[in-house]
């Protein structure tokens, strides 16, 4: 795809693909990730981006026409690498089974670590929202991959109660939230989530299971 970004006195044609392989709009990201950083978003001045990126005016508005185009990409940006970040690290895991605590564990430390992502989330979450709307689809399909053996080996995927796609659905939801709405004690939540991850090899609630199998039977 092709996209045309509009400064004061140029219009100049950028392909996708040149994204993430463009050295000078990847200083410019980098340099406004340092602003942000520093600065915040509501007091944010392309001049800032400019000093920390080390480059002219002239030229990041070759790249990006506005200031809300610039933030906006940051927070796409942003998102990937908090996805990529997560995601590695948890295919890295020794087992399966460590998988789901090193995705939960990154998720929130990824957020204290990036100063950035920080003042992002805290000034101007919607636009980090959307970039994470964006991109939901993909990163389900990414937590099915790893997940999956781990979940299907779950008591309620074996007796039929729940699917594994719905389990990776309602994880990938957990790990969003997590990102967008960081808790103020991440262990806390930590040990929460494992602790349902338990139940679920355990068998899940009993009750619960119970009664879903009944219905079954009786239908």
């Amino acid at each position: 795809m092709t996209r045309i970004v509009l400064s004061v006195n140029t219009a100049t044609v950028i392909e996708d693909s040149d994204r993430s392989e463009n050295p000078t709009r990847q200083r410019i990201l980098d340099g406004a990730r340092d602003a942000v950083a520093l600065h915040g978003v509501s007091k944010l001045g392309m001049a800032d981006v400019c000093r920390c990126a080390g480059m002219s005016r002239g030229t990041l508005y070759r790249y990006f026409g506005s200031r809300e185009e610039l933030l906006l990409e940051l927070s796409r940006c942003e998102a990937e690498r908090f996805r990529d970040r997560v995601l590695e690290a948890a295919r890295s895991a020794p087992t399966p089974e460590a998988r789901l605590h090193v995705l939960l564990e990154q998720s929130t430390r990824q957020v204290q670590e990036h100063p950035a992502l920080q003042r992002l989330l805290e000034s101007d979450p919607g636009r980090v929202l959307r970039a994470l709307r964006e991109q939901f689809g993909t990163i389900r399909e990414e937590i099915h991959e790893i997940l999956a053996p781990v979940l299907e080996a779950t008591a309620p995927v074996r007796s039929g109660v729940v699917e594994v796609d719905q389990l990776v659905d309602w994880f990938t939801r957990i790990l969003v939230t997590a990102y967008i709405i960081p808790d103020p004690d991440p262990e806390k939540m930590l040990e929460g989530l494992s602790a349902m991850h338990r139940m679920l090899s355990l068998g899940g609630a009993p009750d619960v299971i119970d009664s879903a199998l009944k219905g079954q039977e009786k239908a």
